[in-house]
C-alpha cells in the first residue's frame, strides 16, 4: 500500500537517548538478508575465502617441507595486500547487487515518513544507515579476514615468524574496516544523489571502473609510475595498504606518501557532504 502524506506525522517529543541508529541498522540488514540475491551473492563470495583457506594450509605444508632442506625467508605481506585485492572486489559485487539502493529506495517509496514517525533524530537515521550497510560489507571483508587471519596465525605459531605474521594480521584488519567503511560511504553518498538504485549501480561502476582504466592508460604511457596509480581508488587504496604494511616502501615511491590519503579522505568527506545534504533536506519530514 502506498505511503501517503497525511498518514504519518512527524514525532514532536523528547527523543530517548540513543538507540534509534540501531533500529535503522537491524531493519536496513534484515531488509538486505530478506532478498535472495542477496544469499546467493554472499554464497558465491565465499568461495575465495575457501579458496584462501586452502593456500594457506599449501603455504604452510610447502614451507614446512621447505624449511628441512634450505633456511626460509619471512612470509612478508604479499599475500596480506592479495587478499585485500580480492576482497574490494568482493564488496564492490556485494554492493551493486543489494547495496546501492540503501537511500535512493527510501526516497522512491517515501518510506521517511514510517522511520520519522518514530522518536529518531536525522544524525540516527545516517549513522542507522551507514551501519547496516557496513554490517552486510563485512560479511565478504571482516569475516572471512578473521577467520582466515586467526588460521594463518595459528599455523605459523612455532615457526619465528609468528611476530610478524600476527603485526600483518592486525593492521590487515584495521586497513579492512578502512576499506569496508570507505566503500559503505561512497554507496550511501551515490544512493542519496537519486531516487533511481539503477542511476546509483551504474554511478558506482563507473566511480571504480573508469578510473581504473584511466589508471592502466596512464600507467602504460607513464611506465608505471606510482602516480598512475593516484587516478584510481583502488590504486589510492592499495598504496595506503601497502605503506601501512612495508612502512619501507614509502622511500621508494615518487609521490608523497600522503597523496593517496588526502584523496582517499577527499572521497570519503564528499561522500558523507552528499549524505547529510540529503538527510538535511528530506521530502515530507519536519
Amino acid at each position: 500500500m502506498a505511503i501517503h502524506d497525511q498518514n504519518y506525522v512527524r514525532y514532536e517529543g523528547p527523543l530517548r537517548e540513543g538507540g534509534g541508529w540501531w533500529v535503522i541498522a537491524s531493519i536496513t540488514i534484515r531488509l538486505a538478508l530478506s532478498f535472495l540475491r542477496t544469499k546467493l551473492t554472499l554464497l558465491l563470495l565465499w568461495v575465495m575465502p575457501l579458496i584462501s583457506a586452502v593456500l594457506i594450509m599449501m603455504e604452510y605444508a610447502v614451507r614446512s617441507q621447505m624449511s628441512q632442506l634450505t633456511e626460509q625467508g619471512s612470509p612478508g605481506p604479499g599475500s596480506v595486500i592479495f587478499f585485500m585485492q580480492a576482497a574490494m572486489f568482493s564488496l564492490a559485487i556485494l554492493y551493486v547487487a543489494c547495496g546501492c539502493g540503501i537511500v535512493s529506495d527510501d526516497l522512491r517509496h517515501r518510506t521517511f515518513q514510517l522511520y520519522f514517525s518514530r522518536p529518531l533524530a536525522r544524525w540516527e537515521y545516517g549513522l542507522g544507515k551507514f551501519l547496516g550497510l557496513f554490517i552486510l560489507g563485512s560479511m565478504v571483508t571482516i569475516v572471512p579476514a578473521l577467520i582466515l587471519g586467526t588460521m594463518r596465525t595459528a599455523f605459523f605459531a612455532r615457526t619465528e615468524h609468528l611476530n610478524e605474521i600476527a603485526a600483518d594480521f592486525g593492521v590487515g584488519m584495521l586497513l579492512l574496516v578502512l576499506l569496508t567503511s570507505l566503500m559503505s560511504l561512497i554507496v550511501m553518498g551515490l544512493s542519496s544523489l537519486t531516487r533511481r538504485t539503477g542511476y546509483v549501480v551504474l554511478a558506482f561502476i563507473g566511480v571504480l571502473l573508469v578510473p581504473l582504466i584511466l589508471h592502466g592508460i596512464v600507467s602504460v604511457a607513464t611506465g608505471g609510475v606510482d602516480a598512475a596509480r593516484l587516478w584510481s581508488l583502488p590504486g589510492n587504496f592499495m598504496m595506503i595498504a601497502e605503506m601501512a604494511l612495508n612502512p619501507e616502501v614509502i622511500d621508494d615511491l615518487s609521490v608523497p606518501w600522503w597523496a593517496p590519503v588526502l584523496i582517499t579522505l577527499g572521497v570519503a568527506a564528499a561522500s558523507i557532504g552528499a549524505l547529510v545534504r540529503r538527510v538535511s533536506r528530506l521530502d515530507g519530514v519536519a
